[in-house]
């Protein structure tokens, strides 16, 4: 009779909305003061730096990043011009920062960063519109805990700023395709992945959304590069992104896909926490041109799954596009923490439609997959779990496109 009651119980507590209203509210207030508390955030400093060399040196503002690259092959550590390697629109982007002095750019950049985030996913509370009513706490609740968002906040980073226009793109479609494409294109000249989400737009929008994302996208690049010269548009481009785009850092916080085959199959070693230093660990097989031609492969399988879903689902727009915003994560080279918060919108619309769906399955699956992500790469006995748990995510969404049928 105890275990009966005992059942009863747990199944009332876990129907019950406030049970999870508070475990997001739990979740959030950690991301707020372990934020806080973080005494440095070298990604925010580095963005202060490249938006400051724009303004004042911006002929020369790659030379640093440009020899450093030449010297190691590897891009720098954050912090410092030498690790400036994104294009001329994320300096233009911190341009309003780099005025303040650095000590006082830091915190409000991170602010600017974090309410983007914040507002992003608003957006995509409004589109999505929970009608369970575990619906809605779950989605803040999967928002807060999820580990990317609090690496890419506690960094100072610009995940917020793309997923912001990642989610005013998807929000925009219905309405306004060609205003929704612009805003596309205003974040593809800042990280060129989610130009991905023109897989999504409903048929009858698509040419006018991706016609207005290309053409804000190279608008925007070509007018960035001009402070730089012709020669600096050059040197950028042969001297910084394309050794940066063959840069393979053995650190452990990276956890592409790439390093997943690599350091499985292809003997690429990486380096672990040990004590107070690191060691090298390296695997057995040595196979670099099958891990290559794998990582290659995934690519491909993991872009063609999401038309593929994008076009079983009836072309449900925000699905689609969310879709081709996670492709962000897993087709780069090198992936930080931070970078697979591409994923996020995918994960928060899987969550709610499975919820009202009452997928029992793909929720515990859902759950499983994210606890993959719990603890940071490097205090894994393998860093690339994040990968695996990616992985799973993308393809779980993948697979469950006929939930989003109906509402397409």
């Amino acid at each position: 009779m105890s275990l009966e009651r005992l059942r009863r119980a747990a199944a009332d507590l876990f129907t019950r909305p406030v049970f999870y209203w508070a475990l997001a509210a739990v979740f959030w207030v950690r991301v707020v003061v372990l934020t806080a508390v973080t005494p440095r955030r070298p990604d925010a400093e580095g963005m202060w730096e490249g938006a400051h060399a724009y303004l004042t040196n911006p002929a020369h503002m790659y030379d640093a990043a440009a020899a450093y690259l030449a010297r190691s092959h590897v891009i720098a550590p954050p912090g410092s011009l030498d690790a400036f390697v994104s294009p001329p629109p994320v300096a233009i982007l911190a341009i309003p920062v780099a005025l303040l002095p650095k000590n006082v750019a830091v915190p409000v950049w991170t602010v600017i960063d974090a309410a983007a985030v914040a507002a992003s996913l608003l957006i995509l509370y409004v589109v999505l519109a929970p009608r369970h009513r575990l619906a809605a706490p779950l989605f803040w609740l999967v928002a807060a805990y999820f580990p990317p968002l609090f690496a890419d906040v506690e960094a100072g980073q610009r995940g917020g700023i793309l997923m912001l226009g990642a989610a005013a793109s998807i929000w925009l479609e219905a309405g306004r395709p060609s205003l929704a494409g612009a805003v596309g294109g205003l974040v593809a000249s800042l990280k060129y992945f989610p130009a991905a989400m023109i897989i999504g737009p409903r048929p009858a929008h698509r040419i006018r959304y991706a016609l207005s994302l290309g053409a804000v996208m190279v608008a925007v690049t070509v007018v960035s590069f001009i402070p730089l010269g012709l020669g600096g548009a050059i040197h950028y481009y042969q001297q910084v992104l394309i050794p940066s785009l063959a840069s393979h850092n053995s650190d452990c916080a990276y956890d592409s896909v790439r390093t997943l085959f690599m350091r499985t199959i292809g003997g690429e070693s990486y380096l672990q926490p040990s004590g107070d230093s690191y060691v090298a660990v390296a695997s057995p097989i040595h196979l670099a041109a099958v891990a290559l031609a794998l990582s290659y492969l995934s690519a491909i399988l993991f872009a063609a799954g999401a038309v593929w879903a994008a076009w079983r689902s009836g072309w449900n727009p925000p699905y689609g596009m969310a879709l081709g915003f996670a492709l962000g994560a897993l087709i780069p080279n090198e992936v930080w923490p931070y970078q697979w918060l591409p994923l996020l919108p995918l994960v928060l619309l899987l969550t709610v439609r499975a919820v009202e769906r009452r997928r029992g399955v793909t929720l515990m699956l859902l759950a499983v997959f994210l606890l993959g992500f719990v603890r940071q790469p490097c205090e894994l006995f393998f860093p690339n779990l994040w990968t695996l748990a990616a992985i799973a995510v993308f393809v779980l969404g993948v697979w469950e496109n006929r939930i989003f049928r109906s509402a397409a």
